[in-house]
Formats: structure tokens, sequence, C-alpha cells
């Protein structure tokens, strides 16, 4: 037992603000029995909180510690924080406007705030200024430090978080929350991803190498569960639950074994990559596993069915072998049995004004209905920023902060190659409206009957549950369409596994489902158009990254005159509208990336020295100036060489984000 620091801990988990495409926020209220406090249920809870309170609470820290998930509890947080000695807060940046509103609300009271989770950026000056103490990524390793340190008096302000063993992962306490708000249950299994996306921040956070949760806590979370009463969904919350196969194997063939001891296979869904749907004789087993294990339900990252965008994100496992993304997707419904929901991503540079229809038309020819379609956002941490930011496209919103991980915002936070962020948020909308319309929803819903077969095909809800499910639906919002297409889906259950079996009743269940989530993701798609028709436009919104390079400079104005050239300050406005306010150094970088890519594609050496990038760079920034002169005012290239060369120099990180540009050069030379 750890010495006891404070009377009492209050753990708070903030509010998403915006409605998201996770939370069918709009279903759970129509179709959902209401929780303990007469509120709609939530998908999931705050798993990464119930950790703490357990590490809390077993280790002797306060007296007393409580939970509270803004999300599903009503009651003014003042009320609740009022005794606490130290408040805790964790979550994503997702749930960024909530997590500074709760903050602001403890701070004014004069409580000690402790802060975690993704959200924990210290280059935030908004979390800075809020919060006392923060912990950045995991949090296992170093929670310890800081808890000594608030019963010393000499707590650290900021805390980063190593990557913590498998045998240290906090084990959630389900007795720390009221399972009648919440639709599923989670636990987590693993961390980190083998794969390397430029847009994913998993590998920077959680590493390349998957560490997995051993099989004694597996079974304590799942033994937990079943006896506290659960007998719903779970949701392993793994970054990729196959990001080490074997491993994967071996820990399903535990499940197996956990829950014939238990009696019970509860439904299961995970996020996945995909290649899951790969020709060798380990996916193959693991296929068998997933469907041996009752996993109803997975979560694919197949973002776009453009070749070239996938090699440009460097997202190689969905090109592996003979076959089509859209016969993976299939082949892994009909050997798993799961259902599948798609992460679909509209925005990277080799996309183009055609794109959106190509979209459009792969999504409706797969058999997968919920679509998580989002606009490219740049993530802190991730190679995607890095990039961005090295080429000048990179825009920081001074309110929304680097990112807010809600693509149904439909923004995105740097500036497009192709098309304009203002065309970019249009095409999306469009993308939305073409497979979430009635025709085109409903076409995939049917691919999906045809092929989903868990291993357990009862219903895991209450019968009094159920018939107040099937019973809203099909009276209350758009049940006109899901009336229309229940008779196919009775077909399609009775041709399957005969009329009335079981097989039968779990299709229609299915497909109520699918209707229900269909009221959320219909509504969302209004919102969506209905929000950027309302939406005003900053000048670099209007304009695509190649018609601002390629446009000629129609006139420079000094703005702030200092004695080095390269500081500055001009106003200088293209002949396509565009204006930009920056040094004369910014602005010669503007138009750099396609001299430098070019430069960079001279280069044979396999992995080139710092003095090799920045003479590569120099000679762009040469050529550069060699076309717009005017940048540079008076002045000659070589009067400012130098200055050029201190400044790259100077860049803590220049050379590691030199070669990821060089890598993805390369790779798109492939």
């Amino acid at each position: 037992m750890s010495p006891q620091i404070g009377n009492k801990a209050v753990l708070v988990y903030p509010k998403f603000l915006e409605d998201t495409f996770w939370s069918f926020a709009r279903s759970y209220a129509k179709y959902a029995p209401k929780n303990g406090f007469g509120k709609p249920k939530r998908s999931l809870p705050p798993l990464g909180m119930m950790g703490l309170y357990r590490h809390l609470k077993e280790n002797g820290y306060y007296e007393e510690v409580v939970l509270i998930d803004r999300n599903t509890d009503p009651r003014p947080l003042e009320k609740l924080v009022k005794d606490a000695d130290h408040v805790f807060m964790g979550g994503m940046i997702a749930q960024q406007q909530g997590f500074f509103r709760d903050a602001q609300i403890i701070k004014n009271m004069g409580k000690t705030l402790i802060a975690g989770g993704t959200i924990v950026d210290p280059n935030s000056s908004t979390l800075m200024d809020l919060a006392d103490h923060m912990i950045e990524n995991e949090a296992e390793m170093v929670i310890d430090d800081l808890l000594r340190g608030l019963e010393q008096g000499n707590a650290k302000k900021y805390y980063r978080g190593t990557a913590t063993p498998p045998e240290k992962y906090w084990q959630p306490d389900f007795t720390s929350i009221d399972f009648k708000s919440y639709s599923s249950m989670a636990i987590q299994i693993s961390r980190g991803c083998p794969f390397d996306c430029e847009f994913c921040d998993i590998t920077s956070r959680f590493g390349k190498k998957p560490r997995s949760s051993w099989e004694i806590n597996i079974e304590k979370s799942l033994e937990e569960m079943y006896v506290l009463g659960w007998r719903g969904p779970v949701f392993i919350v793994d970054d990729n639950f196959i990001g080490d196969p074997k491993r994967a194997i071996e820990v399903l063939g535990a499940i197996h074994k956990i829950e014939k001891k238990l009696g019970h296979q509860f439904p299961k869904y995970t996020e996945l990559s995909m290649n899951l749907a790969d020709e060798n004789t380990m996916m193959q087993e693991l296929r068998y596993w997933l469907h041996q294990t009752n996993f109803v339900d997975c979560f694919i990252g197949v973002e776009t069915s453009n070749i070239a965008a996938l090699k440009e994100t460097r997202k190689g496992q969905n090109l592996r072998g003979g076959r089509s993304i859209a016969e993976k997707l299939e082949l892994i419904s009909r050997e798993t049995g799961m259902k599948e929901m798609a992460g679909m991503i509209l925005g990277f540079d080799a996309d183009t004004d055609d794109s959106p229809d190509e979209m459009i038309g792969f999504i409706n020819s797969t058999p997968v209905p919920t679509v998580m379609v989002g606009l490219l956002q740049a993530l802190p941490y991730t190679k995607l920023w890095d990039r961005m930011k090295k080429e000048g496209r990179l825009k920081i919103d001074p309110e929304e902060g680097v990112a807010n991980g809600n693509v149904t915002e439909a923004r995105t936070n740097f500036i497009p190659y192709n098309f304009s962020a203002k065309q970019a948020e249009q095409h999306y909308a469009k993308v939305l409206e073409g497979v979430y319309n009635e025709e085109a929803y409903f076409g995939r819903v049917r691919k999906a009957l045809e092929l989903i077969d868990p291993v357990v095909k009862t219903n895991h809800r209450k019968l009094t549950d159920s018939v107040y499910a099937a019973t809203t639906i099909l009276t209350r919002e758009n049940s006109g369409i899901y009336r229309r297409h229940l008779r196919e889906a009775h077909e399609i259950g009775k041709r399957r596994f005969g009329a009335f079996s079981e097989g039968h009743k779990f299709v229609i269940a299915q497909y109520l489902e699918f209707c229900a989530k269909y009221t959320h993701l219909r509504h969302q798609t209004e919102q969506v158009r209905e929000k950027i028709s309302e939406r005003k436009y900053e000048p670099w919104q209007e304009h695509s990254w190649k018609s601002m390079q390629e446009s000629p400079i129609a006139e420079i104005e000094v703005v702030d005159k200092h004695h080095e050239t390269l500081r500055d300050r001009i106003k200088m406005k293209l002949h396509n509208g565009y204006e930009f306010i920056g040094t004369r150094m910014e602005a010669l970088g503007h138009f750099l990336e396609p001299y430098l890519k070019k430069g960079l594609q001279g280069l044979s050496t396999r992995v080139p020295s710092a003095e090799d990038f920045i003479d590569v760079e120099l000679q762009a920034y040469s050529q550069v100036h060699e076309q717009r002169p005017r940048i540079m005012g008076n002045f000659s290239f070589n009067e400012v060489v130098d200055g050029i060369k201190e400044m790259l120099i100077a860049q803590p990180d220049y050379l590691s984000t030199t070669r990821q540009l060089l890598r993805a050069v390369r790779v798109a030379e492939r």
C-alpha cells in the first residue's frame, strides 16, 4: 500500500460537445432505454479512467475515489468536485472543447487539476494554463512519481510517459461505472502497431512493436464483467488487434478457453488491419479464430481505393496480394462472419476532383454499410504533420488548436494539394450524400446481411429492450424507409438459415441495428452540409497548394524591414488572389516544395547525410530565387546563402523531417 495523499479523488471524463460519427447519439436518444439519470446511453465507458480508478483505490492513495463520466451524468460539475482534494481529467482531442470547459470550472474552484490522455500536448498554451500537472502518453510508469510529488509538495508540471510493460497495464474496475449507461463494455489487450501510416500517431505514441497483455489479466476483466451481470458487446480497443498475428492467435485461443469456462461468449468487436485478408496460413488461422471467438464486428482502415494515395500514406498492407480491396473486405466478412466498418479518408495529395465519385463508387461496391468518411487532418506527432510543416502547408486554428479530431466537422488543418480546403469540404459532403442516401446504404446492408454469420446468433439484449428498439425503429424517424426494406431482410434470413430459425432472427436483429445507425448517419450527413453552407473561409482555404505554387507574384510590399534581408516581413500577393504575410525566407519556402522534391529524387546515396540534404535544399532555394527574384528584392542569392544554411542547421528536427520527405518521394516514384 502507498501512503494516503488525500481523502477524495474525483476522476472526470469530459463531454464530447460535438456530435461525432462514433457517438451514434441520435440513435441512442431515439431507440435505446435511458440510463439511471434518464439520459441516452453512450457507446463506451472511459476505459483509461477506469484503470486509473483501480490503481488509486487499490494502492490506498485516497480514502474515496469517484469516477464521473460527463457524457452520462448531468449533475453540476461544481457539486461533484466540491470536496475533492485532487481532480484527474483524461480525454482525447475530440473532447477538447468539453475538456477545456470543465477544466476551467475546476480551476475556478481552486482545485488541483491533473490532466492526462492523448489530449495532452505540452505545446498547448491553454492546457498549460489550466492544468497544474500533466502526463503525456502512457501513464502507468510515471503516475506514482506524480502522486509522490503531490504528497511531498514537489510534483512537476509535466511528465512524459514511457512504454509500459504489459504486466503493468492498468486493469479496469467495472464497479466504477453503471452498466446501464453504455451499450458496450471495453478492454484493452495490446498497444502499438507495426505499420507506420503517415497520418497516424499510434507508432509515435505507443511504438511499432505490439505489446500484449497477459492472459490472466484478460481473464480477470472478462470474468469481472460476467460476475457483475454484463452479457452485451465488448470492444477490444487495441490500436491494431492483429498487429502481432501470432500473438493474436494465442490470445484468441485463450479467450475461447476463458469464455468456455464462463459459459458465455461475449459478442466482440475491434480494430484491425487489411492484412487480415492476406493469402497465407497464419491469416487463414486468424480468420478462423476470430469467428470461433464470436467477433461480430470490426473496424478496418481502408482509407482509400486510390492506389497512389495508399502508397503516399505508406499503407502498403492494403495493397498486398492479387485481390482488390473490395474483394478483401468480402473475404474477411465471409470467413470471419463479422460485419465490417471502414475508415475512409479524402484529401491525400494524390486525390483530385475525380476522387469523390471514385470513392462513392468504391464504397457502394462493398458489403460495408457503416463507413467513417473523414477529411485528412495532420495530427501532432505524425509524419504527415512534419511534412506539412516542412512544406509550409500546415495551418493551425488559434481557437480549434492543432486539430479538432472530429471528422464530422469537415475541416482540414493544412492546404490540400490538388483542390482547396473549401473544395475539399464540398467533396466531403458529396461523398457522404453519395454513400448515405437510401438506395446506396441499404444496397450495402443487403450485401452485409448475405455474409455476416457469427458463431453465436442469439440476441444478447433483454427481450423488453429488443421489443422496444424494434417498435421505435419501425414507427418513428425514417420508419417508412425501414419498413420498405424489411421484407428483403426477411427473405435473406429465411433463405440463409431457414424461416423462424435463430439465424433468421439474428439477420432481422442486425437489419434493425443498421436502421438505427442510419438514423444517426443520415442526420450527420445533413448536419455536415448545413455547417458547410454557413461557413466563412480564410484566404488560404480558397486555393489549392498546387495553384499557390504555380501562380505568379502580382506584387510585393515590405511591411516590416530588418537589417537582415531574410527577416524582412513582406506582403506577397499572387495572381490567383492569395495573399501571404511573412519573412522573405518564409516566402521563398512557400514555393520550395517542387524544387526540393526534384532535388531529393536526384540523390543517389541510400542514406544521405545532413550535409547532402542541406546542399539539395540550398539548390532548391536558389531555383526559387531564379524563378521569383522579386522575393529577395535587390539582394542576390549569394548574399543570403549563409543565412539560409544557418537557419536550416538550427532546426532541431531538420534531419529527421527531411529524411521523412525523402522516403515519401522515393515511395511515390515506385
